[in-house]
């Protein structure tokens, strides 16, 4: 096996920024390599994508990354941030669905939990905004752009970030703040369409629940069945999208119930 030798070492071209990890921000404390020590001559034989690079990184990151053979630095970065994200998930999530002000209400052994939680989330969150920093390798300098800020609407309303988003959204729109995030994910990373969307199952499950009982009092009230009127409701709903349950009933009454009775 060849050693670092091979590799160019990443000089960060700031001051401010020297011993600094570059893929979240930390104390570098050791290097993490481009591609990875034991596959260099992997790549120098397969000549895949790769940077030569000896990159400051803290203990931490350098731990996550074990398992990754990625030979450039943004696939190692990208890496990196997912495997810190992964870890520290659930302070992720804590501080996504908890302010400082609500831990009022909590005993002491919750509450100390829930600060413990927010205050990793905080740095988690930090770390994996961080976008490296601008550096020398090899006699080459090369740029590294910063993130573009993240913007989050909920329907007018900006906010830089989603802890922000999320806890305005819910508040506003009377939604627990695990469905709402949920609701996010599964449509389009988008509040308006999560809030519709909740919204719209809400009014779908009143309406169900209202169909229920009032099919089941209507078929008790005329002795039928409940099945029978159940379907017929559904039947009438589906043909006029502006009937209602009760008109629908009405409408049974009027057409079966009523006529069947006559000719008893």
């Amino acid at each position: 096996m060849q050693n670092d030798t091979d590799y160019n070492l990443l000089v960060p071209t700031r001051s401010n920024h020297f011993n600094t990890c570059f893929y979240c921000g930390c104390i570098a404390a050791t290097h993490d390599y481009a591609p990875p020590l034991q596959y260099l001559e992997f790549y120098l034989a397969t000549r895949e994508p790769s940077e030569f690079l000896k990159i400051p990184v803290c203990n931490e990151c350098v731990e996550l990354l074990k398992p990754c053979k990625a030979g450039t630095l943004d696939e190692r970065r990208l890496f990196a941030r997912a495997a810190l994200a992964k870890k520290y998930a659930k302070a992720l999530t804590i501080y996504d669905m908890w302010t400082t002000e609500e831990l009022a209400t909590l005993d002491f052994s919750l509450r100390h939990s829930i600060e413990a939680g927010l205050k990793l989330g905080a740095e988690t969150t930090e770390r994996l905004s961080f976008a490296g920093f601008d550096y020398e390798a090899g006699g080459v300098s090369q740029l590294v752009a910063e993130n573009a800020p993240l913007r989050f609407e909920v329907f007018g309303e900006c906010f830089d970030t989603f802890r922000e988003a999320l806890d305005f959204a819910s508040k506003a729109y009377r939604i627990p703040k695990n469905a709402l995030k949920d609701a996010f994910a599964d449509n389009g990373n988008s509040f308006e369409q999560a809030i519709n969307t909740i919204h719209k199952q809400a009014a779908e499950k009143e309406f169900n629940q209202q169909l229920k009982q009032q099919c089941a009092a209507f078929a008790k009230q005329h002795k039928q069945a409940v099945i029978f009127v159940h379907k017929q409701v559904e039947r009438y709903l589906s043909e006029n999208a502006d009937m209602t349950i009760t008109e629908a009933l009405q409408h049974l009454y009027n057409t079966r119930v009523k006529p069947a009775s006559a000719r008893k």
